[in-house]
């Protein structure tokens, strides 16, 4: 008879944690929630928003598998992308130190579009369009059919 008490008191208990737990959370105020945590998301989402422009390396599996690109094309553009990723790698670095994340959206854009200018000079202009087609293509690839990206 003690030993059922202790039980059920026990269970009584339990269930008081969880339930007052589980409350918690759905209010926004459990481990996991909380006005903290909105602040917390929103500057991730900036970060991997930042973190997604210029994807050098997509860009690489583009134009050295996808494209019908000769030795020599692929020799002249490895050089262009070691030096892109190479540049967004230390963007990285001083927005990391900085946490401006708006800012190296902005430097990333911009080193895109003279990195897209300089392939110019490298790519025929029909060859140009197929890049730009392909690379689009493997940017909707990456992001889940409602625009957000995969996880």
């Amino acid at each position: 008879m003690k030993y059922r008490l202790n039980l059920i008191l026990l269970g009584l208990i339990m269930t008081a944690f969880i339930a007052v737990d589980a409350d918690a959370q759905r209010r926004g105020s459990g481990r996991m929630g909380g006005r903290g945590q909105l602040g917390q998301n929103s500057a991730m989402m900036e970060q991997m928003r930042a973190m997604s422009t210029f994807p050098v390396a997509r860009i690489w599996h583009v134009l050295s598998v996808r494209m019908d690109t000769t030795d020599e094309q692929v020799l002249q553009l490895r050089a262009v992308v070691k030096e892109a990723s190479t540049q967004k790698e230390a963007l990285v670095e001083q927005a990391t130190k900085s946490g401006d994340w708006s800012w190296l959206s902005e430097q990333l854009e911009e080193s895109e579009k003279r990195f897209n200018e300089s392939l110019k000079g490298m790519l025929s202009s029909d060859a140009m369009k197929t890049y730009e087609k392909l690379v689009a293509e493997s940017s909707e690839m990456g992001r889940g059919r409602s625009g957000r990206l995969r996880r």
